[in-house]
């Protein structure tokens, strides 16, 4: 922590931002310090965080911090330092914003990178995505600030977001029965299943696995401690866009997002599909939302309904639920029933 954050811990008197990706905090004590956000891929190479490193030390005091978001903060208490250093972060291709009414960088899961599980790569959706976003990101034009999510299979661990892109798997896994008995523990795999659907079972004489269709909600969970257990499908598996989630209780209550599209192709390393479908809620949210709505509040002030009419998005039967029609597609949600 920088020693002006230190020093002022609780005691700050106000704050603004002089240009999109820059803070400025005065303290009771007339201490002042500037952040500077700059956008990072979040998954970095020895290189370049030698290269932040060796900005923070130069142009930052050496004070630097991340966000959630995969953002970087640099802090200066001199604002005659601010613009070298955006000068030094743009030169090496670090985008200065993120900050108000913007859209953040977008916070994702690992992809095939780290995780065990993945029906995509969440981080590569991450980076087409802000190649077409990257004015939204550098200037603050949007009725709120915009939170997206990413995440690389149905377990969502990329939680809620204005706008989420999830994998979904639309199959249940297909079991190679002749390698269970030699990779699996079934005990875990059984374990492993959040709505029940896997049981031990003989075939061919030998231990393996089955699933009950019925049950089966195909999150991927069993493939990580059974290989053998295969979900992801080049047809099948799809992207789906959610909208409407918001984790703080600023104005409003903490809300889940809710699917407005789906079965769109998981097509890298760019996913085009993914981006025009993002584009067109982010266009009609500009265009239309009052000052200060979140996308789900926007959503909610003028209804789904015409939501889907100005987003252009196609609207089906899918799209329609309720506690009567929960009953019946209950084993489509990852509520548990045994």
């Amino acid at each position: 922590m920088h020693p002006v954050l230190k020093k002022n811990y609780g005691a700050w008197s106000w704050h603004d931002r002089p240009r999109p990706g820059v803070l400025h905090h005065v303290a009771k004590s007339g201490d002042e310090i500037w952040t500077v956000r700059a956008g990072t891929q979040r998954q970095m190479d020895l290189f370049t965080i030698r290269l932040l490193m060796d900005i923070a030390d130069e142009f930052a005091e050496g004070y630097v911090r991340f966000t959630i978001r995969s953002n970087i903060e640099f802090m200066v208490s001199e604002e005659s330092k601010v613009q070298p250093l955006i000068d030094k972060l743009t030169e090496h291709g670090f985008p200065i914003g993120g900050t108000g009414n913007s859209v953040s960088m977008i916070s994702h899961t690992q992809g095939w990178l780290h995780c065990d599980i993945p029906g995509t790569d969440a981080s590569g959706a991450v980076k087409a995505l802000m190649d077409e976003l990257i004015e939204e990101y550098t200037k603050e034009e949007m009725p709120n600030r915009v939170r997206m999510t990413t995440s690389c299979c149905q377990i969502n661990c990329g939680g809620q977001g204005d706008i989420a892109i999830n994998i979904q798997h639309t199959k249940p896994p297909r079991i190679d029965h002749d390698q269970v008995a030699n990779v699996c523990e079934r005990p875990t795999v059984v374990a492993r299943c959040p709505v029940a659907a896997i049981r031990p079972a003989m075939v061919n004489g030998k231990p393996s696995l089955e699933i009950d269709e019925k049950k089966c909600i195909c999150c991927g969970a069993c493939f990580p401690p059974c290989p053998p257990m295969q979900i992801n499908d080049p047809e099948h598996s799809k992207f789906a866009i959610w909208v409407g989630g918001k984790n703080s209780n600023a104005r409003s209550k903490p809300t889940f997002h809710k699917l407005v599209a789906a079965g769109i192709p998981n097509n890298p390393p760019r996913w085009p599909e993914v981006s025009a479908v993002v584009k067109q809620i982010l266009n009609a949210y500009k265009e239309d939302a009052k000052d200060w709505e979140r996308i789900g509040e926007w959503a909610e002030r003028i209804g789904w309904s015409r939501f889907f009419e100005k987003t252009g998005l196609p609207f089906t039967k899918y799209h329609i639920d309720n506690w009567r029609g929960g009953r019946a597609n209950l084993n489509a949600s990852a509520h548990i029933r045994f």
